[in-house]
């Protein structure tokens, strides 16, 4: 494997157990420090937040300075943010957990970037299973990340869920040094606006892409948010949780070995059906009942699903990105993309205090239709073309 594609796999994985520790514990941190048990999701939705407001100005950062340069700097902030959310554990202070929370946002703007840099490295051919082999990283956090963050939560600081967030801080820290591996760019004046980025949005291709990818993102957040609080109130313990949702996070990343090397031998519109037909799947267990192998299986099959939909809804509107157009094109579609995961944690939190867990997977199904009835009008207007391996 190619070492800079190695090193962006690392910095997945760091960035994946901060994750991990964040969307297990944020809900569970919001409801023990928030005034109101309405506002438990709040810091989760500030973190989406967060990642909305920087995604784009990362993207056009990177077009000017570089990868390396841009994904430091998100790493940078991400350790900032660690450090911040312990003093806000230590204070008790819910809305400095929140601050906390939004500049970690950035954080996460940043790891988005780190497939589409492996794409960079890639011959042509190869792309969708660089993209794969990075997302591959996370599984690494997810096999190991809710034991080590059991164990660091049950060392005593003094101060309940601080010995996670510090191993937060050490995990970023190693993702900040992998990053390290990749060129140094030498800055750039700024580009003029590309003539061919006009032509993106009336690009079939690139939109159908950018939906399909920010609704794998929006179904994935949302129920990711829902999840721990849904367990709580089933009377689940937080690591029968953080178990649930590091199975989630292995279905999400345990495919990357195989579904790019699916999309680049028999082209994207295949493997979207079948992330599409797994989604289906992921809700009908959920509707089956409240256990904890219920939840085990319909977020194992969720991210499965999130994998095999993210991965080729990528390389769609990727396939229409050249250099010219990279840094705008890619910004718009990840600012679009972080969109419908902020849109989907805000939701999150308005739709666990209002409707059940079945019903919010009827509401899933639902909305699979939708998806569904909008790739079969995109498959009838534009023949795609399979992306062939040699």
């Amino acid at each position: 494997m190619n070492v800079k594609i190695a090193a962006l796999s690392l910095a997945q994985c760091c960035f994946w157990f901060a994750t991990l520790v964040g969307i297990s514990l944020s809900a569970v941190i919001g409801l023990q420090l928030s005034p109101r048990a309405e506002l438990a999701t709040l810091p989760l939705a500030f973190g989406s937040l967060g990642a909305l407001m920087s995604t784009y100005a990362l993207s056009m950062y990177m077009q000017r300075y570089g990868r390396r340069a841009g994904l430091r700097l998100g790493a940078t902030v991400g350790m900032s943010a660690a450090v911040l959310t312990c003093v806000a554990l230590q204070q008790q202070s819910f809305w400095l957990f929140c601050i906390a929370s939004l500049i970690m946002g950035c954080y996460q703007a940043s790891s988005v970037y780190y497939r589409l840099a492996a794409m960079d490295e890639a011959e042509e051919h190869f792309k969708s299973t660089a993209m794969s082999w990075v997302l591959c990283g996370a599984l690494l956090a997810a096999l190991f990340g809710p034991t080590l963050a059991k164990f660091a939560n049950g060392v005593d600081l003094g101060t309940a869920y601080m010995g996670p967030y510090l191993l937060v801080f050490l995990f970023t820290l190693i993702g900040f040094a992998a990053i390290g591996l990749l060129e140094k760019k030498q800055p750039q004046a700024p580009q003029p606006k590309a003539s061919t980025y006009s032509s993106l949005p009336n690009s079939l291709m690139y939109w159908a892409g950018v939906v399909n990818t920010g609704f794998a993102q929006f179904l994935m957040m949302l129920m990711m948010v829902i999840t721990p609080l849904a367990m709580h109130a089933d009377g689940f313990a937080v690591s029968v949780s953080l178990s649930v949702i590091g199975w989630h996070i292995i279905g999400m990343f345990l495919p990357s070995f195989f579904s790019g090397k699916m999309i680049d031998r028999w082209g994207v519109s295949k493997i979207l059906v079948t992330g599409y037909v797994v989604y289906g799947f992921s809700a009908l267990v959920a509707l089956t009942g409240h256990t904890a192998t219920h939840y085990y299986l319909s977020l194992f099959l969720l991210g499965i699903a999130w994998n095999f939909v993210y991965v080729a809804g990528t390389t769609q509107y990727n396939t229409v990105v050249n250099e010219g157009n990279r840094g705008k094109a890619q910004g718009i579609a990840e600012f679009s993309i972080s969109l419908a995961g902020t849109v989907a944690v805000f939701a999150g939190g308005v739709m666990i205090n209002q409707l059940s867990w079945s019903s919010i997977n009827i509401y899933v199904l639902a909305l699979l239709g939708l998806l569904i009835l909008f790739n079969l009008v995109h498959k009838a207007r534009q023949s795609e073309q399979p992306i062939q391996s040699p």
